[in-house]
């Protein structure tokens, strides 16, 4: 039960903090991602399941940086997004990793309505926080970590290492 504990406070405080720098600056710090893998890796031995699912985590995360760098590369998604998608799909399996893809997506769907209806019907009269003025008034901008980390915490209790965690 402890190390169930340990495992949403290190992951839900990394995709919480990734969300709140991502919707106030639209950037997500390098320390972020890097503490989401150093998350995994202190986690890992304490609900290890042997080196044949560990090389499915490893696979997964790197499945998923692959395709972040693509995406960036072609400009679709933040450098900050990619390294953030990386990092979280190295805690799951090829079925949670579909799972987090759709959650994300669709998270990141109303995020992006919100956006544009935001955008278009808020008058930067109300915008006076900085990070709401870029939030609504940057044309160009989507902070996807807000999607990212609400796809991280809705899949997370599905994951294996959560349910072992907790002795499943």
């Amino acid at each position: 039960m402890i190390m169930t504990f340990i495992i949403v406070m290190i992951f839900a405080g990394t995709m919480l903090t990734a969300a709140a720098k991502d919707a106030t600056s639209m950037t997500i710090p390098n320390w972020i991602s890097l503490a989401v893998i150093a998350g995994f890796i202190i986690v890992t031995p304490f609900v290890w399941q042997g080196c044949d699912v560990l090389t499915t985590h490893v696979f997964v995360g790197l499945t998923f940086f692959a395709a972040g760098f693509a995406m960036f590369a072609f400009g679709w998604l933040g450098g900050g997004d990619a390294k953030l998608m990386a990092a979280t799909a190295l805690w799951w399996q090829w079925d949670e990793a579909m799972i987090y893809v759709v959650y994300t997506a669709m998270i990141g769907g109303v995020l992006a309505l919100l956006l544009v209806f935001g955008r278009r019907f808020i008058p930067s009269s109300v915008l006076t926080a900085q990070w709401a003025h870029h939030l609504f008034r940057d044309e160009k901008k989507m902070p996807y970590g807000l999607a990212l980390a609400a796809g991280a915490l809705l899949t997370l209790p599905k994951s294996q290492i959560f349910l072992a965690s907790l002795g499943i």
